[in-house]
């Protein structure tokens, strides 16, 4: 068993240098010999982030660098983690004072950082204040609420997917209790919606039983593409962009992650090995990496850190 690269061209960050490296020889003794690694490992950094009081359902890194954290789960509260002072210290989270009257399910910040949207079973998406913690807006949706995204080109719309199987397009400038703009109905739940985040008029989504979708905001109701070619009929949980808006990450229930072109409804790559199985929760699914190289995904933690 031989190891290869790793030494050639710079690293632009752990991450990048980690997935250049790579083992040669028999697969399986490759993975045990990787997980052994892993366990072993004394130089990756972890720590649990103490704070809630239940299972924590949704997190989310604040944009251009990642200097915010927040996070909800089932104690209904939207923590607010400034992440230096969290990593080398005890410091306590900020609590955001708008409570939900049931479980978190989903988080966005806005693309300046100075707003938190959260949404979840109480049927409602809370609009918070970052600097003051104040509760500015709540909207009001027919069902539980799954998935939140924020235009990266105006922080003023928003989108929501709920259980009612509808996606709705929100702008905080108008009346909380007008009728927002409603892209697609399905009989279905749909548990995840992004803006592309550089063609922002395009909407992925992630349905329970439509399996994954594109949109186009200008052409409501009929999708422009739907993913997974003759087994597009899936139970999809989430979806990501990639950070240049040309890939979708989708995570499927009972399934292994998958990557997609957007403009190609068949996959690019599966995430798959021999034995491979969810052994908890999926929540989320991420790309990481300075040129996302590498994929994450967020499972339902139970012991009530993150």
């Amino acid at each position: 068993m031989k190891r290869r690269g790793g030494r050639g061209g710079s690293m632009r960050s752990v991450v990048g240098f980690l997935s250049q490296r790579g083992l040669e020889g028999d697969p399986l003794l490759t993975q045990d010999f990787q997980r052994r690694r892993l366990r072993g490992c004394r130089n990756l950094y972890k720590k649990d982030l103490l704070g809630h009081f239940g299972c924590v359902n949704a997190i989310e890194f604040s944009n251009n660098g990642g200097q915010w954290l927040v996070s909800g789960g089932d104690d209904r509260r939207v923590l607010l983690w400034r992440m230096e002072e969290a990593i080398h210290s005890r410091v306590k989270p900020v609590q955001l004072k708008g409570e939900h009257h049931s479980n978190i399910f989903c988080l966005a910040f806005n693309s300046g950082n100075t707003k938190v949207f959260s949404g979840g079973n109480d049927e409602q998406v809370i609009l918070h204040d970052v600097e003051s913690t104040q509760t500015l807006d709540v909207f009001a949706h027919e069902d539980a609420v799954y998935g939140l995204s924020v235009s990266p080109v105006n922080d003023n719309i928003f989108a929501s997917s709920s259980d009612d199987g509808r996606v709705l397009i929100w702008d905080i400038r108008e009346s909380s209790h007008g009728d927002p703009f409603c892209l697609a109905h399905y009989p279905s739940a749909f548990h995840s919606v992004m803006f592309n985040p550089v063609e922002p008029r395009l909407l992925a989504t992630a349905n329970s039983k439509e399996g994954v979708g594109l949109w186009d905001i200008r052409k409501p109701q009929s999708s422009l593409l739907r993913y997974g070619g003759n087994l597009s009929l899936q139970s999809a949980m989430s979806v990501r962009f990639n950070s240049n808006g040309t890939q979708l990450l989708a995570l499927r229930r009972r399934l292994p992650p998958v990557l997609y072109d957007i403009h190609c409804r068949l996959p690019v790559f599966q995430f798959d090995n021999q034995g491979y199985f969810n052994s908890c929760t999926m929540k989320s699914c991420c790309f990481a990496g300075d040129r996302d190289q590498v994929i994450g995904k967020q499972y339902s933690s139970l012991d009530s850190c993150i």
